[in-house]
């Protein structure tokens, strides 16, 4: 099972690193727009759905990434419980909370321990990380968004930084937000890219309009946000598992030598035991036999 999670590590954080370079730059691009309409003293949130706070927030919509099946430490007991106190803590505000689970494990605890409604709920595909299962999430978060069934959506996932690194982190996905240095899912290039760092920004025009592009860019963007929490998740996950097995593995190395040792201690036991028996046995009989020749031939 190690030997399978490292190879499975190892794929996702290929991928992932592809993705965060991509998304890096739509993000820088997105970031000199709102540069751009500040100039001529238009807002750009206003422009685009994915920017656009609701008016008030009385439900919000948690995606709960965790893991189907166990085995693999405290990976699913840690990021339960950020969700757990996320859940708490909405309700205590008076905010209603729904939520979709992705991994079997993370379901079972939200239907157990917060009793609120599971929207929906997908398992991880032996594959791990899919083109469908992200454009199946994509659907599910921007059409609850962008039809009023949540005025927020959060996620609880797994940053992964190393096997033995993992931080619980609980994001807010919509509405999205580009501030400067923000601290967004895919900002974490601390260093200003070219395109941030100008300091007048450029006059552009657009075909057909700033409003429809900045949709479908801001919808690509939402969706590589969907799938970098899925492959940190599921390389988190897979962590977990290979240290854990591997931790396993010593152990029972350990416990197995510590068997053999007593194994063996109480294989001599036993047969010095049998030992001391015939040797017994063999001296009882001599000194029978030294009793029957002095009965017979009169020896004191």
């Amino acid at each position: 099972m190690a030997t399978v999670a490292s190879a499975k590590l190892s794929r996702s954080r290929e991928r992932a690193a592809g993705t965060r370079v991509y998304a890096e730059r739509m993000r820088a691009l997105v970031r000199r727009q709102q540069a751009s309409a500040a100039s001529r003293g238009e807002d750009l949130s206003s422009l685009s759905p994915f920017l656009t706070p609701h008016a008030e927030v009385r439900r919000v919509l948690l995606v709960h990434i965790a893991g189907d099946r166990g085995m693999c430490g405290a990976y699913n007991s840690a990021i339960d419980r950020i969700a757990y106190r996320f859940v708490r803590d909405t309700i205590a505000a008076g905010i209603g909370i729904s939520a979709f689970a992705k991994g079997g494990k993370g379901e079972r605890f939200l239907r157990r321990r917060t009793q609120i409604d599971i929207v929906g709920s997908q398992d991880w595909p032996r594959a791990g990380v899919t083109d469908d299962d992200v454009d199946a999430l994509f659907a599910r978060v921007s059409d609850a968004y962008l039809s009023g069934e949540a005025d927020e959506v959060w996620c609880t996932y797994t940053r992964f930084f190393s096997p033995i690194r993992r931080d619980p982190t609980l994001v807010r996905l919509l509405p999205l937000a580009f501030e400067a240095g923000g601290s967004g899912l895919l900002a974490k290039v601390a260093a200003p890219t070219p395109l941030e760092s100008e300091d007048s920004p450029e006059r552009w025009f657009y075909e057909p309009d700033l409003s429809t592009i900045l949709t479908e860019v801001l919808g690509v963007f939402l969706r590589l946000q969907i799938e970098d929490v899925l492959l940190e998740s599921f390389a988190s996950e897979q962590g977990a598992r290979m240290i854990t097995m591997e931790e396993a593995t010593e152990r029972a190395d350990r416990s197995l030598q510590e068997l053999t040792v007593a194994y063996n201690r109480l294989r001599r036991e036993l047969i010095t035991t049998d030992l001391l028996g015939v040797l017994f046995a063999s001296a009882l009989r001599e000194g029978e036999e030294r009793v029957r020749l002095a009965e017979r031939f009169g020896v004191g």
